[in-house]
C-alpha cells in the first residue's frame, strides 16, 4: 500500500474527529504562551487538512499540505530556536517572546467565540461545500481572525493567518480543482512561512538589542 493510498484511507475513516483535532490545534495557536506548543498546534491543523483534503483531491494533493505544513514548521522553530539560544543570558522579563494579553483572556476569547460558533454555524451556508468541511473552515477562519486580533507577535500571528488561509483551502479546492492552482497555493503558504520565520528572527532581535542597550544605559 502507497502512502497516497493510506492517507485517502485514513481521512475517509477520520472525518469528524480529522475536524475536531484541526479545531483544537487552532484553539491552541490563539491561546499558547509557548512557542512549542502554538508550533505543534499549526502541525496538527496541517496533518488534518491535508486529510480533509484527500477526501476532494487526489490524495498525493493532499499529502502536498502536510509537506508543506511541516516546511513552515520547520522554518519557525529553528527561527524560534535561534532567539531561545540567544535569550538564556537574559531575565524571564526580557526572553522572547513576549505575549501581548493573558493566557487567560485568550482562553475567553475562545470560549466566548465558541459560543458563537455553536449558536450560527448552521446559517452559513458555502456552495459544493459539505457541511463538515463548512464546519472547519467557519471555525479555523474564526480562530485565524481571533489570533490575529489578540497576537502582536510575528510567530503567533503568522500562524494564525495561516490557519485562516488552511481553513479557506477547503472551499477553494472544492470549487476549483487544479493541480497548478493547488501548487500555486501551498508554494504561497511555504512562502509565508518564510516571511514570518524572518519576522520572526528580526522581530526577536531587535528587542534582545533593545534589552542589551536599555542595560547599558542603567549601568
Amino acid at each position: 500500500m502507497s502512502l497516497a493510498e493510506l492517507l485517502l484511507q485514513l481521512s475517509v475513516l477520520i472525518g469528524l474527529p480529522a475536524v475536531l483535532l484541526a479545531g483544537a490545534g487552532a484553539a491552541v495557536i490563539v491561546i499558547a504562551r509557548d512557542w512549542r506548543a502554538a508550533i505543534f498546534g499549526y502541525l496538527l491543523v496541517s496533518l488534518m487538512l491535508a486529510l480533509l483534503l484527500s477526501q476532494i483531491l487526489p490524495a498525493e494533493w493532499g499529502l502536498m499540505q502536510a509537506i508543506a505544513g511541516g516546511l513552515v514548521c520547520v522554518m519557525l522553530f529553528l527561527s524560534a530556536r535561534q532567539l531561545s539560544w540567544l535569550a538564556k543570558d537574559r531575565h524571564d522579563e526580557a526572553r522572547w517572546p513576549r505575549m501581548a494579553s493573558l493566557s487567560t483572556f485568550r482562553a475567553l476569547a475562545v470560549g466566548l467565540a465558541a459560543v458563537a460558533y455553536f449558536a450560527l454555524y448552521q446559517e452559513i451556508e458555502f456552495p459544493n461545500l459539505a457541511p463538515l468541511f463548512r464546519n472547519a473552515l467557519v471555525w479555523l477562519a474564526l480562530m485565524g481572525i481571533l489570533g490575529l486580533a489578540l497576537h502582536e507577535e510575528p510567530l503567533h500571528a503568522g500562524l494564525s493567518l495561516l490557519t485562516f488561509l488552511g481553513g479557506s483551502e477547503l472551499l477553494l479546492f472544492s470549487l476549483l480543482q487544479r493541480r497548478m492552482l493547488v501548487g500555486m497555493v501551498l508554494a504561497l503558504q511555504v512562502l509565508l512561512g518564510l516571511a514570518i520565520a524572518y519576522l520572526v528572527l528580526a522581530r526577536g532581535l531587535e528587542a534582545r538589542a533593545a534589552a542589551v542597550d536599555g542595560a547599558g544605559g542603567d549601568t
